[in-house]
């Protein structure tokens, strides 16, 4: 047995080379800077905040990473000392606030403040600080001629705020110690007693399994066929009888299902690599222009971390899951060399492949919309039949829905019928050659496999 896999490195090597030439990287590298440069964008836009130009002038022009307003001009009439805004709160010497200068108008009406403002600079802005029954009221005012973004305001507002509280609380002649504990933020959190499955972790792990096995039915559409046409190719151009002269057709499947299944493997990486990259970078840049974003996607992976199952997003976890998307992926290259094997004459290539895109839909269908209908059962008895393992194992083992053992079982059931299917394929692929161009039938199936 060990003889007849003999020669399907060379065969592997032939048809990975012929199949990542030129074309193949072109694509490749040119879809993978797409994805990047898309999900740097989609960030960039989803951290932009929303702009109203419901005030009067000139809608606002947002300076990438920069507040829209250069100068505060405020007119305190609380009764307290004047409020030192950025040395009592650091944010406004951050990048985003640190162009604004404040101000103290020494001015009496609001009248005389809001001209003054709107003659200083289309970038300038009014605060009115009144004391208004037992409190305190800061009102901001755009001038009519003003480019600033009300979001702008209402941002700088809060920041303001928050310094002029610190003002109140200095003048109350506190100990260092007192100051210092009032001003520690309040860090808030919650949990649920009960089961650990909160109800976000459930609709993660009802999504998780859609979105796997849409990705691995999408692979296979494409690259199933690839591998189809290419052993059927030979076998109705004459060719296999030169082939299998210089190689054992278990060599000859094996080289060509291992050499296609790694260059689809290769491209999906490349692809969910940039993706990555794309995110994790986007998100930086984003938070870098308006600082506070974090990118939902991002945080739905860090929920995942800290609510899913102990095996749920561990690194032994996640190695599994990739190699069980990997060997199942091979399982039905495999099968698709099956269905190529098959074909006696040209006119059987369509109706073969239907042989190979049958179970592929059926077993995308039962693991996509299984978690739908709340059949966990039909889900457990899946993971290990191999037609619907590679639909639903992989986001079963990164989200924690089973363990390490199940995952392990699971690859190994893989193993064997993908070794199983290369025997088979081979055995046909082989026996056609004396039934060339004949209707391929059962009966000449059961013959082949029986010589």
């Amino acid at each position: 047995m060990k003889n007849n896999f003999r020669g399907w490195t060379a065969v592997f090597r032939f048809t990975f080379l012929q199949s990542t030439k030129k074309a193949f990287k072109i694509i490749t590298t040119l879809i993978a800077v797409l994805i990047i440069g898309l999900i740097i964008l989609l960030n960039i836009i989803a951290a932009r905040p929303d702009k109203q130009e419901d005030h009067q002038g000139i809608g606002p022009e947002t300076t990438m990473g920069i507040s829209t307003i250069n100068k505060v001009l405020i007119q305190d009439n609380s009764g307290l000392p004047a409020t030192d805004y950025k040395a009592l709160n650091p944010s406004l010497s951050e990048e985003y606030f640190n162009n604004i200068q404040f101000a103290i108008a020494d001015i009496s009406t609001r009248e005389d403040l809001l001209e003054k403002a709107s003659k200083d600079s289309d970038r300038t802005i009014a605060v009115l600080i009144t004391s208004k029954d037992a409190a305190f009221e800061m009102e901001a005012i755009i001038p009519h001629n003003s480019i600033v973004a009300r979001s702008d305001v209402d941002q700088l507002l809060a920041q303001m705020t928050s310094a002029f509280e610190g003002n109140k609380i200095m003048q109350a002649n506190l100990s260092e110690e007192a100051v210092a504990a009032v001003f520690t933020p309040v860090i808030t959190t919650y949990s649920e007693f009960g089961e650990s499955g909160a109800a976000a972790a459930m609709v993660i792990k009802l999504v998780a399994p859609m979105v796997f096995s849409f990705m691995m039915y999408f692979m296979l559409l494409i690259y199933g066929q690839v591998v189809s046409k290419s052993v059927s190719t030979e076998k109705t151009s004459k060719l296999m009888e030169t082939l299998l002269t210089s190689v054992h057709p278990y060599a000859m499947i094996t080289g060509k299902v291992v050499a296609v299944t790694a260059i689809g493997l290769l491209q999906f990486i490349i692809w969910i690599v940039s993706g990555v990259v794309g995110l994790y970078g986007g998100n930086a840049l984003a938070h870098k222009m308006y600082p506070g974003y974090e990118s939902s996607v991002i945080s739905i992976i860090n929920f995942i971390k800290d609510n899913i199952g102990e095996t749920g997003m561990t690194l032994p976890a996640v190695l599994l899951a990739i190699l069980i998307f990997g060997i199942g992926f091979l399982f039905y290259c495999v099968l698709a060399a099956l269905t190529g094997s098959m074909v006696s004459k040209p006119e059987d290539v369509a109706s073969t492949q239907g042989l190979f895109q049958l179970p592929v839909i059926i077993s995308w269908l039962l693991c996509y919309f299984a978690p739908l209908t709340g059949n966990y059962k039909l889900l457990s008895v899946a993971r290990f039949i191999p037609f619907t393992a590679p639909f639903c194992v992989p986001s079963d083992l990164i989200t924690g829905t089973i363990g390490l053992g199940e995952g392990l079982l699971s690859l190994l059931v893989l193993g064997v019928f993908s070794l199983i299917v290369i025997i088979l394929s081979a055995k046909i692929y082989k026996g056609l050659v004396l039934y060339t161009g004949q209707k391929a039938n059962i009966k000449m199936f059961v013959n082949i496999l029986k010589s």
